[in-house]
Parts: structure tokens; C-alpha cells; sequence
């Protein structure tokens, strides 16, 4: 994670922005940032936060606070020890921890005379700010000091800088900095010594005694001071051409890195990370992984030309990517800077050469030799002033190595990519009428720029529609490349190639095997189904990984994927083995037993964690459905898809599901009977959702008919209260009742709490339905008490979510607001779409009764929105109730006023309607 203070406050976890809302937070979050490591005590912080009149409610607001941030940083960083607040963090998550470590080290290496390595880090401690520091509690007393201190500090990095420049005869770039900056202090004297003898350097004398005068008058005028000693000095031998201001030897020009031919698209991020890293003086040794055809060759060329000027004797290229010898790279070195290999050894000739270098060496395609590692960190053991950075598929694993993996391209850098090359190659190509085809072809692409610029190519003759078509089979579509390309980029298919060659026999099996997973994969998953005798899967997975061929998946450290490409490849290589048939069998196996797992856990109070857990594995149950399809086994189908019914419904993938079940059940017409009945309540269910009633009714039918001639209670429990929901639903609320009472009863019977649950809260929705609040409400605390002794965490919310609307029918506002904040909370927490829809509505009833029109539209406009993107009506029987809770806000505003709030609502993301709905204020709304 990494904290700024330098500039507005910012979050960011893992480069993506953490929004930190209210002003109060935001302020608790800084002070705890200025003392970080450190611990303030609760009265100190109650103080600074709001002054000598603080609230009585003060530390109890103060608990609140401290636990959204707990909340959004999502670690346990913030600690409370003895009635004081701390925040723990690593070295260098604070900007101005960085800061202030290379201001320390810079001014060190300048006191040493080291002016090449003070201006690498002086420079770099300079590109941490932003901005002023905490510019929106500039006129907070707590805040003032320290701005203070951080803004000296600043100027006096600046003018080591500057100093650092001038020793490295940089006289001529320092003017223009320094012109602008003495008009910021026009009374720093060092600034203006500094001005002076750039100018002079520059064969500006007039100029420089001009500074000088201007600053002699300035400093009488308003200190009646005269200039320091110092720049008397300075003035005196600038005017007796003294030579001992004479600029030092210009450093030697860098030598020139390879040009590329294009600029480099969409590698912002990657770019500002390497340069940060490069710039530490503790990173000497960087190595771009990824695959083949990332782009970590066009990315380090254009880390080289930005840093090639902080190093004296500038930046050098060695390409390897005709080496394959490890014994030949110290020679290849040797040739790459010109040098005589006046030494037994050329490893030795380096060692000497680079003794007292300043030097980026950027080392390219060192995987194939990665077994020479050794001689790199032998090097930079020999040649302090040297740097290197290297571009490789796997890592060195050498001591001191910093590994900055490049991943794929974004989708809009990709798109912007694509266009670029394709009008390259064909200069009427237009993207207005084909954007979408583009960037879902960049989407089927894997953002792997190679390939993108290969199929871009194909836009001579191919439109992007044309190459969507084709493309089922990537490799032979992204045949050609520039004939100026190495020999491994001419084609996708000799990049891949040249990855898998390098592999030994087993790893090869392996990566094959690795083929039958679609979106990734587990190291169980991986261990239990493609084990082979004799050979440890987590080695051979820990070799892909070092080669790139494997990747780590973004979603979790626990999981490994492939590139889409890749895996086509794989796949290739799987079907020649002859191993792919058994290799489908194992995995939709393991998949079968995984969704039967889920059953249960989807049920307790693990299930937001076998929600996410589903949700990254929904790929793999994907291709197993597809194998049962096709090899007849229609009843693990149907195990499948009745064991995932609870996620299809919790997570909003309610057509798929039902269509996957209703295949399932016409695949499978004599399987058991008890599977099947409840496959038939799960169709129902996920019909009835939807609004397909009739079909619900035919499906919930055949599966009470089935329960009951098999005598399993449950199942009829079941069917009889999803039969009393569409009855409710028909308005036929005798019926209604009648079934949910059977259902309770048969619940009771069994002991099952979440069936007691599910009755009470029907029950309860029908008599509030029928303007009988009080008993609606006892009802409903009924089913959350069950609800929470079952421990079935989806059951637990949408009771409280029931009770919350009729503690608001009562208009029990505060009531209904707690209940409210618990349930969707939990609901947002597992996931659960439908309850956060029926949630949002609820908060908007309770946000119109007390007044705050506004509020209510916007999460009205939310509630449908989140319907429509999981394709969920709003069931009959909530109908009542929306209309009169809409009504409410309708008569406080005008309807052209509503709809525009309303579309707005629609436009917010899950997270700010949440917390909207939970009554914190967003920005704009």
C-alpha cells in the first residue's frame, strides 16, 4: 500500500486509488500519517480534530472513524495500544518517509563528492511530490508546522540538486531552473549564488552581476543586510575572470541506446515504477519478467533514455538474444562497450573497465543464459557507480535483484496501441465505427502487445470484425511480423516457441497439462489433477512461473494463470500428447467435488468466502459442464448444478444457471428422483427471479411431487414455501398463507432453523402486506433470530432487510436504519445482489419519509440498475411497497427533477450507492 501526504491525500493499494470520504477521516488519517510508527494519544487526536470545544460524543465518533479506516485500508495496521492510535507501515509506504531517505542519502553522496549518484537521488526525492504538502489542511494549527518543515526541506533538496548539477558541468540546465526559482525566494541567497555562477559559466557575466545586484539592493531594502560573505566572494571573482569558477570537464556523452521505432504506448505506471526504483540508491540490480512479447525490451529501452543523463558515462545496450552459451555473456558485455580485452578473463576486464564507472547497463533477453546470473552481481560488487537492468522471462534469483513483472496492457492502452500500429500499416484505417470490435479484439488478445501489433498488421486486408472472426485460432492468425524484428517476434507462434524449448521434458508436461484450466487455476487444483509420477508439481510450477509462461493471477496470490495465447498453445501440445481426454475427465472431477463442497459452505457462515471462491473458479465449471454435455454424463451435471444454485442466485448469474439446469435436467431424465427434485426447485427459483412465473410453477410443482413421493421433508419444506411465493405473488394471500404455514410446520418438525427462517420471513412480508405491521414485525424478528442460529449469513440479511421495511411502514426510523445498515452491509460483504437491490429501495423509502428527496431518487435510480445488470425483477410482492415509498418522494419533487437524480443514482457504482444508502454523503450527490 503507499500513503501521500505530498500533495492532496491519497490511498493507493496495489496502484489502484482508495477513496477516503469525509473530511474528518481524511484528517484523522493524516495526523496518524505524520506520526506513523508511532502512537498519539485519543485526547491529542480529539483535540486536533475538532479543537477546544470538542462534542460529548467526541471519542465515541473518534472509535467510528478509526474503524471506517480500518475498514478501507483493509489491514491491521492501525493499532490501539494504552488509549493511544498508531498506523504501522513498512519502509517507504509513506511518500514522505521516501522523500526524506533519498534527501538523506543524496546529501550525503553530494558531501562526498559523489555528484553523479547526489543528482540520481536528489532527482528522485524531488519526483515523490505531487504538490504542497496536505494542501487541504494548510490552515489547520496541526498541520502548519510540518508543512512548514516538509516545504524547507524541500527547497534546500532543490539546491543540492542544483549543486550536484553544477559540479557535473550541467551549468547551462540550471539556469532555467534557477531563473524560476529565485523569483519563489527572492531572498535565498544560496539560490542566487547558484544563479550567479550558472550565468557566468554560460558567458553571461553581465547577467550574473545583474543577479547579484538585484539581490544586494533587495536584501538592504527590506533586512538593511548586506549579501553574505560568500557571494561577495563569489561577485569579487567574477569580476577578476578568477579560474577557479571555471565549469568541470562536460561528462562524457552517453552512449546511444537502440532507437525504437515507435513511441511506447499505454506503460505509464510501469515506467513511473522503474524509474522510482532505478533512482533509489539501493536498487542496483532491476529485471523486467513477463512473458514473451510484453514489451520489456521496448519498456527498458525507454527507462534507458530517461536515465541515461544521471549516469556520467551514461547508458549501454547488450542484447544476449543470440547467446546461449552462459560462459559467452561476459565476453558479449565486453564487445557491447567497445573495450579491449586486455585481461585473461573478460569477466576480469569488466571488473576493471567498470571500476570507476557511472554507467546503466541494460542487459536484454538474459533468460535463456540466466545461469550466468553470478557474473551481473559480481559486477556491481566490483563497480559501485554501476547500475543494471535486464529484461528476462524468469528471474536471476541473485542477491540485491529488484523484479518489476510487466504485466498485459489495459484495455484502453491496448486499443490505443492497436490503432496506432494498424494506421502505421494502413493510413486510412479508422476506429469511429469499429471501437467496441477493437477493444474486445484487444480483450481476446490478452493485451499482449505483440500480438496486438501482429494482428494491427493484418489490417491491411483484414477489418477488425473480419479478424474477431478468425479468431479461434490466434497463433496462425498473428503469422507475420516486421522483417526487421528479432527472429522470435517475427511470429506469436516462434515467441512461444522460443519459451517452451527452454523447458526441460517434465516442465513441458506440465505446462501441456496446465492447458486444461480455463481462467486459472489453484495449486491443489493443479497438484490433483495433473500430477505425474515421480514429479513434484509445485517445482515444475515454480520453473513456468520464473520462465513467464505462467503467471500469477492478479485476484490472488494463491492462483496461477495463462495468457489466453499461451494457453491456446498448451492446449496444441496437450492433444498431441494423447493425454487430453483423461486430463478433461480429472478436471471436471475435481470441479464436481469442488461445487459439492460449496453446497454446504454456501449455506454457513463461510459463504462470502465460497462466493468469491466460486466466482474465480466459474471458467473451470464452465468447461466441466461442457465435458459432462458432451460425454453423456448428464447426472454429475446435475449434481453440478444443483450444488451451485445458491451461487447462481446470490451472485446475479441467474440465466446462466437456469439455463445450465434446465440442460441439465432434460439431459438427465432418470436420474435419482431426489436430485431431481431439487434441480426442479432450483430451476424454479432461478426462473421465478426473472419473472418467469408459469415456468417457476411447473418446475416447483414437479419437484413437491417428487419430495413428497419420496417422503424427504426438506425438499417439501422447500417447494411448499417457493409455491406460497408465487401465490403471494398472484395476490392470493389465503393460499399463501396456507403454504407457508405447512412449510413452517414441516421446518419445525425437521429442526431446521434456515427453512424456520425463510417461513417466518414470508409469513412476516404477508401480513405487512397486509397493513399488519405489528405482527409483520414479530414475525420478522422470529426469522432473523433463526436466521442467526442457523448461521446462514444470506438468510440473516434479507430477514433484517424485511424487518428494517417494516420497522419504516411503523415509521421506527432509527430502527429501521440499524437493521438496515446490518443487512446490507452483510449483503455487500457476500455479495448478495438481490438483497443490496431490495436494500437500496428500502433506504430510499426511509430517505423519503424523513425528507431527503434527493437522497431517495438517487437510490432508486441505484436499486434498478443493479436489478437490470443481473437481470432480476422486482418480485410482485414487493410491488406494494415500492410504489408507496416512490410516491413519498415523488411529492417532494418535480418530476423533471426526479429523473434527473434518478438516472444519476443509476450511474454510481455498488460501492458509493452502498454507502449512500448507509448516509454518507458522496461528492456531487
Amino acid at each position: 500500500m503507499e500513503f501521500r501526504l505530498l500533495g492532496s491525500l491519497e490511498v493507493l493499494d496495489d496502484g489502484k486509488a482508495v477513496p477516503i470520504p469525509g473530511r474528518k477521516e481524511r484528517a484523522l488519517l493524516s495526523l496518524l500519517l505524520l506520526e506513523a510508527n508511532a502512537v498519539v494519544p485519543a485526547e491529542t487526536l480529539i483535540d486536533r480534530l475538532w479543537g477546544e470545544r470538542p462534542p460529548r460524543t467526541a471519542a465515541n465518533t473518534l472509535q467510528v472513524y478509526v474503524g471506517r479506516l480500518r475498514k478501507l485500508l483493509a489491514r491491521d495496521a492501525l493499532v490501539f495500544e494504552g488509549g493511544a492510535y498508531g498506523l504501522r507501515l513498512e519502509a517507504d509506504e509513506l511518500d514522505t518517509s521516501r522523500f526524506e531517505r533519498l534527501a538523506r542519502a543524496g546529501g550525503e553522496a553530494l558531501a562526498a563528492d559523489r555528484a553523479n549518484q547526489a543528482a540520481k537521488l536528489l532527482r528522485g526525492a524531488l519526483e515523490v511530490w505531487r504538490g504542497p504538502p496536505l494542501p487541504e489542511f494548510r490552515y489547520e494549527d496541526w498541520a502548519q508546522a510540518e508543512i512548514a518543515r516538509l516545504e524547507e526541506l524541500r527547497q534546500t533538496v532543490f539546491e543540492d540538486a542544483v549543486e550536484a548539477d553544477l559540479r557535473l558541468g550541467r551549468h547551462a540546465q540550471a539556469v532555467v531552473e534557477l531563473e524560476a526559482s529565485v523569483g519563489e525566494s527572492p531572498l535565498r541567497e544560496r539560490l542566487h549564488g547558484q544563479l550567479v555562477l550558472a550565468l557566468y559559466r554560460c558567458g553571461r557575466q553581465a547577467d550574473a552581476l545583474e543577479v547579484y545586484g538585484r539581490l544586494r539592493s533587495r536584501l538592504r531594502d527590506e533586512l538593511g543586510l548586506d549579501p553574505s560573505p560568500e557571494l561577495q566572494a563569489l561577485q569579487t571573482a567574477i569580476l577578476n575572470h578568477d579560474p577557479v569558477l571555471a565549469a568541470p570537464a562536460t561528462a562524457p556523452q552517453p552512449r546511444p541506446l537502440p532507437e525504437p521505432p515507435t513511441q511506447l504506448v499505454g506503460r505509464q505506471a510501469e515506467l513511473d515504477a522503474g524509474l522510482r526504483l532505478l533512482r533509489d540508491q539501493y536498487v542496483r540490480l532491476l529485471t523486467l519478467t513477463g512473458p514473451g512479447g510484453i514489451g520489456k525490451t521496448r519498456l527498458g529501452l525507454e527507462l534507458g533514455r530517461i536515465l541515461a543523463p544521471a549516469f556520467a558515462d551514461g547508458a549501454a545496450f547488450v542484447s544476449l538474444a543470440s547467446i546461449a552459451d552462459p560462459e559467452l555473456v561476459a565476453g558479449a558485455i565486453v564487445q557491447a562497450l567497445e573495450l579491449k580485452e586486455t585481461r585473461p578473463s573478460p569477466e576480469e576486464v569488466l571488473a576493471e573497465e567498470l571500476r570507476r564507472a557511472e554507467l546503466l547497463l541494460l542487459v536484454d533477453n538474459f533468460e535463456q543464459v540466466v545461469a550466468s546470473a553470478p557474473v551481473l552481481a559480481r559486477l556491481l560488487e566490483a563497480a559501485p557507480g554501476l547500475a543494471i537492468l535486464v529484461t528476462s522471462r524468469a528471474p536471476l534469483r541473485v542477491a540485491g535483484e529488484h523484479e518489476l513483472p510487466v504485466p498485459p496492457l489495459t484495455s484502453p492502452a491496448a486499443v490505443e496501441l492497436f490503432v496506432e500500429r494498424a494506421r502505421a500499416a494502413n493510413p486510412d484505417f479508422t476506429v469511429s465505427e469499429t471501437a467496441a470490435e477493437v477493444e474486445e479484439l484487444c480483450s481476446h488478445l490478452d493485451g499482449l502487445p505483440l500480438a496486438i501489433e501482429l494482428a494491427a498488421a493484418r489490417t491491411r486486408m483484414l477489418s477488425p470484425r473480419a479478424l474477431l472472426e478468425r479468431l479461434g485460432r490466434r497463433l496462425d492468425l498473428l503469422g507475420s511480423g516486421r522483417r526487421d524484428a528479432p527472429d522470435r517476434q517475427q511470429t506469436l507462434r516462434t515467441t512461444i516457441d522460443w519459451s517452451y524449448d527452454l523447458l526441460g521434458d517434465a516442465d513441458q508436461r506440465l505446462f501441456a497439462r496446465l492447458g486444461i484450466f480455463a481462467g486459472g487455476w489453484s495449486l491443489d487444483a493443479a497438484e490433483t489433477i495433473c500430477a505425474e509420477e515421480g514429479v513434484a508439481v509445485l517445482d515444475a510450477l515454480s520453473a513456468l512461473v520464473n520462465e513467464s509462461l505462467i503467471l500469477r493471477s492478479p485476484e490472488s496470490d494463491a492462483r496461477f494463470l495463462m495468457l489466453e495465447i499461451v494457453r491456446e498453445y498448451a492446449v496444441e501440445r496437450l492433444v498431441a500428447s494423447g493425454e487430453a481426454a483423461e486430463l478433461r475427465r480429472r478436471h471436471a472431477q475435481y470441479f464436481l467435488e469442488l461445487a459439492g463442497l460449496a453446497e454446504a459452505e454456501l449455506h454457513g457462515p463461510g459463504q462470502g468466502a465460497w462466493i468469491e471462491r466460486i466466482e474465480l473458479e466459474l471458467d473451470n465449471l464452465r468447461a466441466a459442464d461442457i465435458f459432462w454435455r458432451e460425454s453423456s454424463d448428464g447426472e454429475s451435471r446435475l449434481r453440478a448444478v444443483v450444488a451451485l444454485r445458491r451461487f447462481w442466485q446470490l451472485h446475479g448469474h441467474l440465466a446462466e444457471g437456469l439455463r445450465m439446469t434446465e440442460g441439465a435436467l432434460a439431459q438427465a431424465p432418470a436420474a435419482d428422483p431426489l436430485l431431481r427434485s431439487q434441480a426442479l426447485n432450483s430451476a424454479g427459483l432461478l426462473a421465478a427471479e426473472q419473472g418467469e412465473f408459469e415456468s417457476a410453477r411447473t418446475a416447483f410443482d414437479h419437484a413437491l411431487e417428487l419430495a413428497r413421493e419420496l417422503g424427504d421433508q426438506s425438499q417439501i419444506a422447500a417447494a411448499l414455501a417457493n409455491l406460497g411465493n408465487l401465490a403471494f405473488f398472484e395476490g392470493n394471500s389465503e393460499e399463501a398463507r396456507r403454504l407457508y404455514r405447512e412449510s413452517l410446520e414441516t421446518a419445525l418438525a425437521l429442526g431446521d432453523l434456515r427453512r424456520q427462517a425463510v417461513a417466518c420471513e414470508n409469513l412476516g412480508l404477508l401480513e405487512l402486506d397486509g397493513d399488519r405491521p405489528g405482527e409483520a414485525v414479530q414475525l420478522l424478528q422470529e426469522a432473523v433470530a433463526s436466521a442467526r442460529s442457523s448461521g446462514d449469513e444470506h438468510q440473516v440479511a434479507s430477514s433484517l432487510r424485511a424487518l428494517a421495511a417494516a420497522r419504516l411502514e411503523m415509521h421506527e426510523l432509527e430502527g429501521a436504519d440499524d437493521h438496515l445498515a446490518e443487512s446490507l452491509e452483510l449483503a455487500q460483504r457476500i455479495g448478495d445482489l438481490i438483497i443490496v437491490a431490495q436494500g437500496l429501495e428500502t433506504a430510499a423509502g426511509i430517505a423519503g419519509v424523513r425528507g431527503d428527496a434527493e437522497r431517495a431518487a438517487y437510490l432508486f435510480g441505484a436499486a434498478d440498475a443493479v436489478r437490470e445488470g443481473i437481470g432480476v425483477i422486482r418480485p410482485p410482492d414487493e410491488q406494494s411497497f415500492y410504489e408507496r415509498w416512490l410516491g413519498t418522494t415523488l411529492g417532494l419533487l418535480e418530476t423533471a427533477a426526479y429523473t434527473r437524480l434518478y438516472e444519476q443514482g443509476r450511474a454510481l457504482s455498488l460501492e458509493q450507492a452502498c454507502a449512500l444508502a448507509l448516509g454518507r454523503r458522496l461528492a456531487g450527490v
